[in-house]
């Protein structure tokens, strides 16, 4: 499939730099879903229309690909993304146990960090990453559509650039100032960044807008100060004696419904004949002396309040009381996207958030009663997005899970963070190759999803080739080894002086942490219906984050549901794809699982299936 050149003029370049002129379709592969009826094992457009809204697994590049090439091209009517801001961190989420929140006799044991994505890129890298993105999301956008992207002082600049030559600067409406926070009292060598930054691009001069408003502040809310005999509750007076700037319609006279004259002011009434007399009719009229006051009823004005401008200095951050907080590292406030969608688009209109962390877009375009189309590369977003969705009163749609590509980007990310933590490895934000420092050496971790090849010892060998300064040797961690390689370094650092490379397989050095997780649940059925027991739970993976064995954790650990973090479960199991069926997501973070399920099958013969999810987001599915 084609893709339109891009609308404005380069603005920046960069060393790779390339559009897109082609794309490819990502099989999408159906995962579970949620109050859907017979979900479609292929997301199109066709489908879609009256169908559940979309939630995806995997890189966004491929995802929003797959969407054009099923139908979805010119049918978006909003794109909100915030995308990784270059900052240089691996952004974490806090997990905590379930229960209990003494921490254990270690300090840190109740509490682990989970990367939910890692933000550090080479600056070529990031421009194209964004780039190639923001192509797919133009072509995904209809005539009316809007892109509103969320970045901070990072990377304002060079991002504006990029949607100029993507979107054409013709198309651009607003840079909108989010100020997420005040200013504390720390003293520092710069002044505080308090704001985030939003701009606003549409496809077209044709675009959806409607007038959003900001709340009347207390100080307002406090000149409504008289009760109106009528019932109407408080109100304030506006003087209505003159304007500043008079014109025909402001210089008549005006006679009140008693016949009574009022002779104009000087510089004229504040509005025409015909707005003064609909306000006498309706008793909102004040006539005392020489001055003309309307009747401002604080009841009909709490819902409208102020227009809104680029500076959005009502929208606080979110904060530690607020049930809305999920711990996920940059949530946004749901106010902040309510605001987005109210403005840019209308009942029923599609909204897209490929980087939803999460899901706060996918929820509030759900309460404002649009369709969505939600993506993130993470599986903690996305079982983070799934958990807040069942917690809404209504879904209208459903939604139905997939992930492109088959790609899991997490499993490799928590694991290099195990790797780091277990060694004491210390990372460097400036260096791009290597993953830190161990006692001398330069460390490189490769992808513990697979085992070491020549070929990954190869692409050290020629980083090396580059830096003839580098005295160190490098410190290799892998899981598992291809034959020969061990016995081959061996030799060649026997011949080395410098930069000798060593292999530390942690497989075979003991760590565990990457065994499955065991489960033990009884079924015992009755007719149409089974109930369901979850008799024991562990998870090695949460053992080597909290560093403890087993028998420690049967010590200080009350009750194993604490590891569990939710439940689900499927009535009619087929093996293809898990449907929720019902869900147990306690609404506490101090709530357990329940443990324990009777539900209904839909014959006797169903198979089911139980999802187990645990507190870093690890799956185990136990099917009777």
């Amino acid at each position: 499939m084609k893709i339109k050149p891009v609308k404005g003029r380069p603005m920046l370049h960069w060393v790779g730099k390339r559009p897109i002129d082609t794309i490819s379709n990502y099989p999408a592969q159906l995962i579970d879903s949620y109050n859907v009826e017979n979900p479609e094992k292929e997301p199109t457009y066709d489908k879609f229309k009256d169908g559940p809204n979309l939630l995806f697994q995997g890189d966004n590049k491929e995802i929003l690909s797959t969407l054009l090439v099923q139908g979805f091209r010119g049918k978006i009517d909003l794109i909100y993304i915030d995308p990784p801001f270059a900052s240089g961190a691996d952004y974490v989420r806090k997990v905590a146990l379930r229960g209990k929140r003494e921490k254990l006799e270690a300090e840190g044991h109740t509490v682990a960090e989970q990367v939910q994505y890692t933000d550090i890129w080479a600056n070529d890298n990031y421009l194209q990453f964004m780039y190639e993105r923001l192509i797919l999301m133009r072509e995904l956008l209809n005539n009316k559509g809007s892109l509103y992207l969320h970045c901070d002082w990072r990377k304002t600049h060079h991002l504006r650039m990029l949607l100029d030559e993507v979107f054409s600067n013709d198309n651009f409406h607003n840079e909108i100032i989010w100020q997420r926070s005040s200013s504390g009292k720390t003293i520092s060598r710069n002044f505080s960044r308090d704001t985030d930054t939003i701009f606003w691009f549409s496809k077209s001069d044709n675009y959806t807008f409607n007038s959003v408003f900001k709340p009347l502040s207390a100080t307002t809310k406090a000149m409504y100060t008289k009760d109106d005999e009528d019932g109407r509750g408080k109100y304030r007076l506006y003087p209505l004696q003159k304007t500043a700037s008079p014109g025909p319609e402001t210089t008549y006279d005006y006679i009140d419904n008693n016949g009574k004259t009022w002779k104009c002011p000087e510089k004229g009434w504040r509005m025409k004949y015909e707005k003064l007399k609909a306000l006498e009719n309706e008793n909102r009229l004040y006539l005392e002396g020489n001055t003309l006051q309307e009747k401002a009823y604080w009841n009909e004005r709490q819902n409208e309040g102020k227009l809104a401008n680029n500076l959005w200095d009502d929208i606080p951050n979110l904060q530690g009381t607020t049930t809305e907080i999920l711990d996920y590292p940059t949530q946004k406030p749901e106010i902040l996207l309510e605001r987005i969608i109210k403005a840019s688009s209308n009942e029923g209109d599609i909204v897209l958030d490929c980087f939803v962390g999460s899901g706060t877009t996918a929820a509030v375009a759900e309460k404002l009663g649009r369709r969505w189309i939600a993506a993130d590369i993470n599986k903690g977003a996305i079982q983070t997005t799934i958990k807040r969705l069942q917690k809404l009163p209504d879904m209208q749609h459903g939604v139905v899970h997939y992930r492109v590509n088959n790609y899991d980007a997490s499993t490799h990310l928590e694991r290099r963070d195990i790797v780091i933590k277990k060694y004491g490895v210390q990372t460097d934000r400036q260096e791009a190759f290597f993953d830190g420092t161990l006692d001398g050496t330069l460390v490189k971790i490769i992808d513990l999803t697979k085992p070491l090849t020549p070929l990954d010892i190869q692409t050290i060998k020629d980083e090396l080739e580059n830096r003839p300064d580098e005295s160190r040797n490098i410190t290799v961690f892998c899981y598992g080894t291809n034959s020969g390689i061990q016995a081959e370094l061996k030799e060649e650092n026997r011949r080395r002086a410098i930069n000798k490379i060593f292999v530390r397989d942690i497989g075979s050095e003991g760590i565990t942490t990457f065994e499955p997780a065991s489960a033990e649940v009884n079924f015992e059925r009755e007719g149409d219906s089974v109930k369901i027991t979850i008799a024991e739970y562990i998870s090695p993976t949460i053992l080597a984050r909290m560093d403890i064995d087993r028998t420690i954790f049967d010590e200080q650990i009350d009750d194993f549901l604490a590891q569990i973090d939710c439940v689900l479960i499927d009535t009619d199991y087929t093996g293809e794809h898990f449907k929720i069926i019902e869900s147990d997501v306690p609404k506490k973070k101090e709530d357990f699982v329940d443990g324990e399920y009777t539900v209904s099958l839909p014959r006797p013969d169903a198979r089911v299936a139980v999802k187990i999810i645990d507190m870093l987001g690890e799956e185990t599915v136990i099917v009777e």
